[in-house]
């Protein structure tokens, strides 16, 4: 198993400028790469591939030094690893008849991750020493790796005027999975976070809706600043700190949330969602809601982080054995969890009340039953993976 292993750097000013140097060429070198590809194809209808273009960066370092200078290994991966990874999800997307999306050329400010194999870098203590440009460049790592195994890769990111490297450490094989004794339905949602099976919640903290109001006067007061001025500066970087303090609440509430359910359950079944799907805003409104309220309903959705969320449960349910199952979300909502009859219910109906049995109860506890005891046959983790042969194992 492949993890990340998050560490923040100190640096000076002059490690930085050469950092943003780094990261200017490699910007260019995937422009070029872009326009390159874009080039072949319009005037003699020809696709260029991934090692094709390896082939001309060879050629373009034994001209030009600032591109001999640079790692070629971090280069490849960093800018044209990258560009082809963006043309392959481009077509895949055609291919399924989806928004498309061609790739574009990288502005200044829009390009900020360096991508390393396992050459161009070493760790000297507490030093973590790059090796690009005339002389080496020199970060202090503020804390430790905190996982055991070996490191397959690294990523040097700019985030927020900050710097950090995250090392893709490899922690071995996946534990065997074991059946679940105390398995756990989770229906995720917007009025609670989640509702679990056994009718606990997890509140939304909503961290969002919180500071909706801080971010519409940040965005107010960059869109009346000058383009190119200080002062646009400044106030971008405003924007951007309330940001980034969302997005890191997010994710440690998630982290935080999926810890504590590890803790309490040994196995996970969800609904396999299509996210993407939800927030497409040439979607009309669902039935009984008005077009600002599926606005306001897209925005909570991408506030809550439902994929963040199963992803962060899978790789942390891998790790620890358990299985997590996917299960179809179609009628988790609108089936009785009890007796199976279809009661059909619109987004503003918060109560399930069957006619056929007379269970009442919350909607969403009525959805989590319902995934609790679903077949788990949608891609996820068998439940039977590593048990001995001959076991056997009852979905609930």
């Amino acid at each position: 198993m492949i993890r990340t292993s998050k560490i923040k750097l100190g640096r000076s000013y002059k490690q930085e400028a050469k950092l943003l140097s780094v990261l200017e060429s490699c910007r260019q070198l995937y422009n070029a790469a872009l326009q390159q590809r874009i080039e072949a194809y319009r005037k003699q209808k020809i696709s260029l591939s991934l090692y094709d273009q390896y082939r001309d960066l060879t050629l373009l370092r034994a001209d030009d030094q600032e591109f001999r200078l640079l790692p070629a290994e971090m280069a490849r991966l960093t800018a044209l690893k990258r560009l082809d990874f963006s043309y392959s999800g481009f077509f895949r997307r055609v291919k399924r008849g989806e928004k498309t999306g061609f790739p574009r050329f990288k502005g200044r400010g829009r390009f900020d991750t360096l991508v390393f194999g396992l050459v161009g870098w070493k760790i000297a203590g507490k030093k973590l020493i790059i090796k690009a440009g005339p002389t080496p460049i020199v970060l202090t790592m503020r804390n430790k790796i905190h996982r055991e195994g070996e490191i397959k890769g690294l990523r040097i990111v700019k985030r927020q005027n900050r710097w950090w490297a995250d090392f893709q450490v490899d922690i071995g094989p996946a534990p065997e999975v074991k059946a679940p004794r105390n398995e756990v339905g989770i229906d995720v949602g917007l009025k609670t976070f989640a509702k679990l099976s056994n009718g606990e919640n997890v509140e939304n903290p909503h961290f969002l809706k919180k500071v909706l109001p801080q971010i519409k006067e940040a965005q107010r007061d960059l869109s009346s600043k000058k383009k190119g001025s200080n002062n646009r500066k400044k106030s971008k970087q405003v924007l951007s700190r309330i940001s980034a303090k969302v997005a890191n609440k997010r994710q440690d509430f998630i982290f935080q949330t999926v810890a504590a359910l590890a803790k309490e359950y040994d196995g996970f079944k969800v609904e396999k969602l299509n996210i993407v799907g939800m927030l497409d805003s040439t979607r009309p409104a669902p039935e009984g809601m008005t077009e600002k309220n599926t606005r306001s309903m897209r925005r909570n959705i991408m506030d809550a982080s439902w994929g963040m969320f199963i992803s962060r449960l899978k790789d942390k349910a891998e790790e620890a054995g358990f299985p997590v199952g996917l299960v179809d979300p179609k009628g988790t909502t609108q089936n009785c969890s009890d007796c199976g009859t279809l009661v059909r219910k619109t987004l503003n109906i918060r109560i399930h009340e069957c006619p056929a049995c007379g269970l009442v109860m919350d909607r969403d506890e009525n959805a989590s039953r319902n995934i609790l005891q679903a077949p788990n046959d949608l891609g996820c983790r068998s439940v039977s993976e590593g048990l001995p042969k001959g076991t056997e194992v009852t979905l609930r």
